[in-house]
């Protein structure tokens, strides 16, 4: 039965633009990189789904080289908590159930890759850029995607200020270093920001 919901996943996928490799399918729409996840384990089979701008993360790249793809994260959601805000199993012999989770997928999954396809929408849904920097905590990788999405917005004033958080005590060193490190490549400490922002 579990073979049925792949065969179901990858009937719906694939009609979508996705491609299939081992249980993951991806597809890239213009400079986002999508992927659904088929997850088994002994509760049955779950969905989960990953997504990342794949311009943003060229900066992270260039930033920290091969652990640009470490220190920029995929967004990613789970199809349980996309429909009601639960975990969602569903079981190996549930009746209808590569049906079930294909309706949740097309209703509740694919949709969600819409939720930020530019530059202002991932700022403000994946980043916050609304929330104050005082109520922010310091999250070295949020932080950062927040200011490489306003840099790439041409915001490098406003990106500099996200990176000039006052560090807390209780800060993770590796994301203290983190954050100066794109401080400097924005050129945030010079006399005038003189990075300019990408064509």
């Amino acid at each position: 039965m579990a073979g049925s919901y792949t065969r179901t996943l990858d009937d719906v996928l694939r009609t979508r633009g996705f491609n299939r490799s081992g249980d993951d399918w991806v597809r890239v729409r213009g400079d986002m990189w999508e992927c659904v996840n088929r997850q088994s384990g002994r509760l049955g089979v779950t969905v989960n789904f990953f997504m990342k701008d794949l311009k943003t993360e060229e900066l992270f790249l260039q930033i920290f080289g091969s652990e640009g793809a470490i220190q920029m994260p995929p967004r990613s959601a789970r199809i349980g908590a996309l429909v009601d805000g639960f975990d969602r199993w569903w079981k190996s012999d549930e009746a209808d159930g590569a049906k079930t989770l294909a309706d949740a997928l097309v209703g509740y999954g694919l949709p969600w890759f819409d939720k930020a396809p530019t530059l202002e929408q991932q700022a403000e849904h994946w980043y916050g850029r609304r929330t104050a920097l005082s109520e922010r905590g310091y999250n070295g990788p949020s932080l950062i995607g927040l200011a490489l999405t306003l840099y790439r917005l041409g915001e490098v004033g406003e990106a500099c200020e996200v990176l000039r958080k006052p560090v807390p005590k209780t800060a993770i060193q590796a994301s203290v270093r983190a954050v100066s490190r794109v401080r400097a490549w924005l050129e945030c400490d010079a006399t005038a920001v003189s990075k300019a922002p990408p064509d």
